[in-house]
Order: C-alpha cells, then sequence, then structure tokens
C-alpha cells in the first residue's frame, strides 16, 4: 500500500494516530533542531498581533495552526495540516477579540499548544516550558510541518509570550517576531475586550503574567496598564538573553501606517521572499474602544502617574 492510500485508509477509518504515525515518520523520520526554523509571532493582548499574523501568512506564503486543525485534531495536528495543505485557501483579515472567523483561517492554536504546554495561572509560571514527554511530539510536529510545506511554520499564541527561553533552547534556529502597541491603546482595548467578552472589567483575558495575583489588587484600569507592562518586560528580556539575532521587533503603529514597507523588512529579516499572488488589504485600525469617560480618564491619569516608569511602552512618537 503506498503512503498517500495508506493515509487516506487511515483518515477514512478515524484512526489519526496511525495517520499521524505515517506522517511523521516519512516528513520527519529524524529532527535536526538546527534545520527547524519556525517563526513565533509574540505579542500582548490587544496589540494586533492577529492581524499581523494574518499579513505575514498571506504575503510570504507560509503554514499556520488553522481553527480546523485546533479543532478536529488537537492532538495529531500533523494530520490537520496535511489536510489543509490539500485545500488552497485564500486568508482573511478579519478577526474578533484573536479569534479568526472560518475553519482554515489561521488560528492561535490554544487546543493545540495547550496538548503540549498545559495552562493554567499564572502563565508566566505555570505554563512555561513543555510537559513532561511532551517535546519530542511538539519537535517532530513542527519538524514534520515545515517538511510538508517547504517552509517555516507560523505560531502565534500569547502564552508564548512566557515560553521564549524554553521555545529558543529547545529550537535554536527559531525566529521571534514582536509586535508591540503603544500601551494606551492596547490597555483601553484590553479593557473594552473584558466588558465585551467576560462580561467584567475583572475578568482577566488571555495569559497572565507571573504576578497577576498582586495585579489583581489594583483597579481594572490600572490591571490592564500593568498587564501590557509585564508582558513587555517579559518578552523583551527574554528575547535578549535568550533569542539574540533571531528576534525582530515591530510597532502596530507602523503596521497601520506603512504596512508594505514593514512587511519588506521582515521579509529581510526572515529571508523569506513575498509568495506569488499574494493579497493583501490596507489595514483599516478599528474604530476606539468603547468605554466610558471614566474609565479613559482613570488609564490617562494612571499612566501620567507613572510616566517614567512606563516611557519605554509608549509608541516612540507619543513618549
Amino acid at each position: 500500500m503506498t503512503f498517500r492510500s495508506k493515509l487516506q485508509c487511515c483518515l477514512f477509518m478515524g484512526e489519526t494516530k496511525s495517520s499521524e504515525e505515517v506522517l511523521l515518520n516519512i516528513l520527519a523520520p529524524k529532527v535536526e533542531l538546527n534545520s527547524v526554523t519556525p517563526i513565533f509571532i509574540l505579542g500582548a493582548p490587544r496589540t494586533g498581533s492577529t492581524i499581523f499574523y494574518q499579513a505575514v501568512c498571506s504575503a510570504f506564503g507560509l503554514p499556520f495552526i488553522s481553527n480546523f486543525t485546533n479543532e478536529f485534531f488537537p492532538s495529531t495536528p500533523i494530520v490537520g495540516l496535511a489536510i489543509q495543505r490539500a485545500i488552497p485557501v485564500e486568508i482573511g483579515f478579519e478577526s474578533r477579540f484573536g479569534k479568526t472567523s472560518g475553519q482554515l483561517q489561521p488560528s492561535e492554536a490554544s487546543a493545540v499548544m495547550g496538548r503540549w504546554f498545559g495552562g493554567g495561572h499564572p502563565s508566566a509560571l505555570v505554563s512555561a516550558r513543555i510537559l513532561d514527554g511532551m517535546e519530542p511530539h511538539f519537535v517532530a510536529t513542527v519538524a514534520a510541518a515545515e517538511a510538508l510545506f517547504g517552509a517555516p511554520l507560523v505560531i502565534k499564541n500569547a502564552w508564548n509570550c512566557f515560553r521564549v527561553p524554553y521555545l529558543a533552547k529547545t529550537l535554536p534556529s527559531a525566529r521571534f517576531i514582536w509586535i508591540r502597541r503603544d500601551i494606551s491603546a492596547a490597555a483601553k482595548s484590553d479593557l473594552a475586550a473584558r466588558y465585551e467578552t467576560k462580561g467584567s472589567s475583572k475578568e482577566w483575558n488571555s495569559a497572565t503574567p507571573a504576578n497577576v495575583e498582586r495585579l489583581r489588587q489594583l483597579p481594572a484600569t490600572a490591571q490592564v496598564v500593568e498587564n501590557q507592562h509585564e508582558f513587555n518586560i517579559a518578552i523583551s528580556e527574554a528575547l535578549r538573553e535568550h533569542a539574540g539575532g533571531r528576534s525582530y521587533e515591530i510597532w502596530y503603529e507602523d503596521l497601520i501606517e506603512s504596512r508594505d514597507r514593514l512587511l519588506e523588512k521582515i521579509s529581510t529579516f526572515l529571508r523569506i521572499r513575498s509568495a506569488a499572488g499574494a493579497k493583501l488589504i490596507n489595514i483599516v485600525p478599528p474604530g476606539p474602544p468603547k468605554l466610558s469617560s471614566a474609565d479613559e480618564s482613570a488609564i490617562a491619569s494612571y499612566l501620567a502617574t507613572h510616566v517614567t516608569r512606563l516611557s519605554p511602552d509608549r509608541y516612540p512618537s507619543l513618549r
């Protein structure tokens, strides 16, 4: 029986574990870590990481974990990726609070990443490295995906912001792109997201920093500011200490104002050319978050009170 026939048979019979074994054995029989070059997109919540993720995958024709793979193949993602490979898809540029619409659209891959790294809070402490026994599967899957598509896999998941030391050490040729956003805009957007997705200003969105319990004692308007600050500290320190020469920092504001120029710089950093026929839309910033004047004023006041400490978190022209 040929490889394709065996794979089709396994899929038809629902034997995803058998399908995965076939794929991993053929695509990544022996993993050379230095030759595996995944791209990790990092960014605190509400910093534009999703639209940037979509733009990078579209502009350079790079593979990603889709909503389909995340939902149906969280424990055997290479099977979902193999199916993705057979179905051409045009990447859209819509999302809602980090979630994209469409089965084959780029996903945050929460279920897939959770199988490898677990979850819980504070994320920075309890989910910073791979679960026991899961490293071989994680590495083999990333390597197999790169072999399958002939291009590095792009992974975007906010929890990875606290996993840089592990990821950089385990995958010595991995690249990291950090998208930042002015802390005032990001904090306001994060607070608005809390209201809309959680129904409360005090319910945390996404991953949490190591000192989250202390931050919970602050007013919600201060929490969202300090959360952005803690993410930025964790990412910047980890990239500097563990991924020297393998990381690139961008700003959401630059993506909005000069998308093509920014993508040219990313192309140079990744040493990857734009994909033939890539379709990109003009990235239109969303309208201002729907916050009360009291919340707006409280965030502005908090930033003014801590202007020196938080200056590195402001977009350069706003410092």
